[in-house]
C-alpha cells in the first residue's frame, strides 16, 4: 500500500519483525488523548490496512480523522463509541464496556494472525479489558506505545506530542517507544464464534461514527465460563490420568469431591437416570417378556392366529429381588412368552426391535450391542438371513427416525449368538449362526449404520461345553475380524473363563462371577484389558449375593474394578429381570457399598473402551458421553 513520505518507517535493528499477515489490522481503545491513535499506527515494520477505534462518548476524534485524511488516506478507519458510556463509575460500566469490546472485535472481521492490539489508550480499566480480550480472541501482536515529553506547552512545561506535526517529529527523532508484549494464540473454544452470534446494536451518526451497545452480556458470560473451565483444567492437571473422562477436569473442585464419595442409591437416583450409558450385554429375546410391553409386541403380529398361547409364568415373590435366588434354568423360563416362540412372527420381531430401541433412548443409552439368534426366529419363507435383515433394518430405521427428530438416538450394533446346549447336535446351530455372522459382517460395513460386529458364545455352561471345544468353529470369526464375547464363569468355575480367554481369544467375558477364584487369571485379564460384562439384577436373581442373601459371597464388581479389571454394568434380559440399565447401576451400588460415583463413570468408560467398534467410533462415543455428563 502506498504511504506518504512523512510515514517512512525508520530502521530499528533491535526490533524483531512481526509475523507476515494478509490484512494487517490495528484495534485500539481511545480515551481523551487522541495522539495515541496515530502513534500506535506508526508501529514499526507493520503497514496497517485498517484501524478500528473504540472510545467513550466524550473524546473528540478530529485529530484522528485529520491524521488519516492527510497521511494514510488508503487506510480504512472506523470509530465506534460505546453508547451511554462517558466515564467509569461502577463495575456495571466496566462489564458493559467489556461486552461491547468483545463484540466489537468480532465485528471487525479481523483474524487473529492479522490483528494487533494497542493497550495505551483510554482508562486503565479499558486497557486492562483490551489486554484480556486480546488473550481471548488472539492477536499477532499486543503492544504499548510511549512518547517522550519533548514538546513545551504554553507555560514551557515539556509534554508528549499533541499535534500531528509533533507526532511525526517525535517518530522521526526516535521519541516514540514501542513495547511489544508478543503474540496471543487466543482460545480455540471461540474460533467458531462470529459477529452474527453476538451482534452489536448500532446507530451510525451523520459524521460516520457508530454508537454501539450490547443488548446483553452473553458473550462476556461465555468467556467467563471458558476461563473458569480452563482454570479448573489447570488445577486438575495431575488428576487427568485417573479420570475416566477428561471433561471431568473442567468440573468444580466440590463436584469432583462429590464424585469421589459413595453412591447413595436413593438421593443419586435422578443423577444416575440422567447419565449417558453404554450397554454391551442385552438379549433381544429377553425384552418385553410380560405385562403391557408383551401385549404391545403381540398386538403387532402379522399372523395373530399363529401366535403361541400365553403361558402362566408367575414371577417369584418380591421380584425383581426374590426372597431366594432362583437359579439359571428357572430364570430362563420366565422369558418363555417371548424369544423364539414369539419372534417368528415378523410383525412381533419388528415391534420388539423398535420398542427396545425406544427403551434404550429413554434410558440415555448412547450405544448398545444387542444379542440375537436369527436362526431361531425363522418361519415359512423366512431364512436366517431374511430374519437378520429384518432385525437390522428395524433398528436402522429407528436410529434414522430418531436422528431426523433431532433426538440423541441409541446406536445399535448386533451380536449373533451361538448357543451351547446340554444335549443334542447344538454344534450345527452354532455353525449356522457363525456363518451368518461372517456373511453379515461382509455385507454391512458402514460403521455408522446398524451392523453385525461380533459373536456371543452363550447357553449351557459346564465342563463339557467350555470354550476350547469350539476352537475350530470360531477360527473363521477371528480371521474375518469379528469380535468374540463368551458367557463364562456364570455357572462354571474360573477354568471356564481361562478357556474362553486363552483358548478362544475372547475379548470380553459375560458375567465372570467366578473370576475372583483365580487371582492369577484375574491379574492376567486386567493386564490384557479383557472386559467383563456384569449384569447385577440377573446375577443376583440367579446366583444371589451378599448383602441381600447373608450366606452368599459378596458381589465381585467393586473388587474387579479395584484390581484393574475392565468391568462393565449391563442388563442381560431387561424383561425377564424387570430391570433397566439405570436399575442395574443402582443395584450395583447396593450390592457394593463403597462404590463411588466416579466408579459409575469408570464403568461407562470401560464399556466404551470394550465396545466392538472402530477407533473413530470409540472417539466419537467418548465425545458424546462427555458432552452429556450431568453435573450433580
Amino acid at each position: 500500500m502506498s504511504r506518504t513520505t512523512n510515514l517512512k518507517i525508520l530502521p530499528t535493528q533491535s526490533v524483531k519483525s512481526v509475523k507476515s499477515v494478509d490484512h494487517p489490522t490495528l484495534l485500539i481503545s481511545l480515551g481523551t488523548s487522541q495522539a495515541i491513535v496515530p502513534e500506535a499506527f506508526l508501529f514499526p515494520d507493520v503497514r496497517f490496512e485498517s484501524i478500528h477505534v473504540l472510545t467513550t462518548e466524550n473524546p473528540s476524534v478530529d485529530l484522528v480523522r485529520e491524521f488519516f485524511r492527510l497521511h494514510a488516506p488508503d487506510c480504512r478507519l472506523t470509530i465506534t463509541r460505546v453508547a451511554g458510556f462517558k466515564d467509569f463509575t461502577s463495575e456495571d460500566d466496566h462489564f458493559h464496556f467489556e461486552e461491547v469490546l468483545h463484540r466489537w472485535i468480532l465485528g471487525s472481521g479481523s483474524r487473529p494472525n492479522d490483528r494487533s492490539f494497542c493497550l495505551s489508550g483510554g482508562f486503565k480499566t479499558m486497557s486492562a479489558a483490551v489486554q484480556k480480550a486480546a488473550a481471548v480472541h488472539g492477536a499477532a501482536q499486543v503492544f504499548h506505545v510511549l512518547a517522550d515529553s519533548t514538546f513545551p506547552d504554553a507555560s514551557g512545561r515539556m509534554q508528549p506530542p499533541g499535534t500531528l506535526k509533533e507526532i511525526l517529529a517525535a517518530r522521526d527523532a526516535g521519541h516514540l517507544h514501542f513495547i511489544r508484549l508478543g503474540r496471543e494464540a487466543g482460545w480455540p473454544q471461540l474460533r467458531c464464534v462470529g459477529a452474527s452470534d453476538y451482534p452489536l446494536e448500532t446507530v451510525t451518526e451523520a459524521d460516520g461514527v457508530r454508537h454501539a451497545r450490547a443488548p446483553d452480556q452473553r458473550l462476556r458470560q461465555r468467556i467467563r465460563e471458558i476461563t473458569e473451565r480452563s482454570h479448573r483444567i489447570a488445577e486438575s492437571w495431575l488428576q487427568l490420568p485417573s479420570l475416566p473422562f477428561a471433561e471431568l477436569a473442567t468440573w468444580p473442585a466440590e463436584s469432583l469431591a462429590w464424585l469421589n464419595t459413595p453412591v447413595d442409591p436413593v438421593t443419586d437416583a435422578q443423577w444416575i437416570a440422567r447419565l449417558p450409558k453404554i450397554e454391551l450385554h442385552c438379549h433381544l429375546g429377553g425384552f418385553a417378556t410380560a405385562g403391557p410391553a408383551l401385549e404391545r409386541i403381540r398386538a403387532a403380529a402379522r399372523n395373530p392366529d399363529q401366535l403361541p398361547s400365553l403361558q402362566s409364568l408367575a414371577q417369584p415373590t418380591s421380584w425383581p429381588v426374590p426372597t431366594e435366588p432362583i437359579g439359571l434354568e428357572p430364570y430362563r423360563k420366565l422369558g418363555d412368552n417371548n424369544g423364539s416362540k414369539l419372534l417368528r412372527d415378523p410383525g412381533c420381531l419388528h415391534q420388539q426391535c423398535r420398542d427396545l430401541h425406544a427403551h434404550l433412548v429413554v434410558q440415555g443409552v448412547l450405544y448398545a450391542e444387542i444379542r440375537c439368534s436369527p436362526a431361531n426366529y425363522v418361519s415359512s419363507g423366512r431364512s436366517p438371513w431374511n430374519v437378520l435383515c429384518e432385525i437390522r433394518d428395524a433398528f436402522q430405521v429407528a436410529m434414522e427416525e430418531g436422528t431426523a427428530r433431532g433426538e440423541s438416538p441409541c446406536h445399535i450394533h448386533l451380536l449373533i449368538i451361538g448357543t451351547r446346549q446340554s444335549a443334542g447336535d447344538f454344534r450345527a446351530g452354532i455353525s449356522r449362526h457363525l456363518a451368518l455372522a461372517v456373511t453379515a459382517a461382509e455385507h454391512w460395513r458402514d460403521p455408522d449404520s446398524c451392523r453385525v460386529v461380533g459373536v456371543d458364545l452363550a447357553g449351557y455352561e459346564d465342563v463339557s461345553t467350555r470354550a476350547h471345544y469350539f476352537r475350530e468353529e470360531f477360527t473363521a470369526i477371528h480371521r474375518c475380524g469379528l469380535a468374540l464375547t463368551v458367557h463364562a464363569g456364570e455357572s462354571d468355575d474360573a477354568e471356564g473363563i481361562w478357556r474362553a480367554v486363552f483358548d478362544l481369544n475372547a475379548r470380553r467375558i459375560g458375567h465372570a462371577l467366578s473370576l475372583a477364584d483365580s487371582r492369577e487369571l484375574l491379574a492376567s485379564m486386567a493386564d490384557r484389558g479383557i472386559a467383563v460384562e456384569m449384569c447385577p439384577y440377573a446375577n443376583l436373581q440367579i446366583r444371589g449375593f451378599n448383602p441381600f442373601y447373608g450366606d452368599r459371597p459378596a458381589y465381585p464388581l467393586l473388587d474387579y474394578l479395584r484390581r484393574g479389571i475392565r468391568a462393565t454394568v449391563n442388563t442381560d434380559n431387561i424383561g425377564i429381570s424387570a430391570a433397566s440399565i439405570t436399575d442395574n447401576l443402582l443395584l450395583a451400588a447396593r450390592l457394593c457399598p463403597g462404590l463411588t460415583r466416579l466408579d459409575l463413570l469408570q464403568l461407562q468408560r470401560n464399556a466404551i473402551d470394550a465396545a466392538f467398534v472402530s477407533p473413530e467410533t470409540r472417539a466419537r462415543l467418548v465425545l458424546r458421553f462427555s458432552h452429556q455428563l450431568p453435573l450433580p
